[in-house]
């Protein structure tokens, strides 16, 4: 017989301190409740490679969800670039034929614009 494991996040019941340390290191620490903490568990225990520490494996999901955050950022706001190429050629972005944005012309640009490629 299978049951079914069903688990509701609640960020705004979350605490989370965030500490910034010398060195330019920072310190996350994140309370979780009882049932917050089991499912967690479970599924650490499920996907967590045995030759990864816990530390190892918590920051890499720690920096695999920036970098999809990232990801989604910049592919949300080239799409808006792109939905909006006359407001943005006006600042000196440029695309190419089919619309896709290209770079930015630093001759008209307006303000400071840092390109990175």
């Amino acid at each position: 017989m299978t049951q079914d494991l069903k688990f509701e996040f609640h960020p705004d019941e979350w605490k989370i301190k965030t500490f910034e340390r010398s060195r330019r290191r920072m310190k996350f620490q994140v309370k979780l409740n009882q049932e917050e903490a089991a499912a967690f568990t479970n599924f650490a225990n499920s996907v967590k490679p045995d030759n990864v520490q816990m530390n190892d494996f918590v920051r890499s999901i720690f920096f695999a969800g920036i970098r999809s955050i990232e990801e989604s950022i910049t592919s949300n706001l080239v799409k808006h670039m792109e939905e909006n190429r006359s407001d943005y050629e006006a600042s000196g972005f440029t695309f190419d034929e089919e619309g896709n944005l290209t770079g930015v012309d630093e001759e008209i640009a307006e303000g400071s614009v840092e390109v990175v490629e």
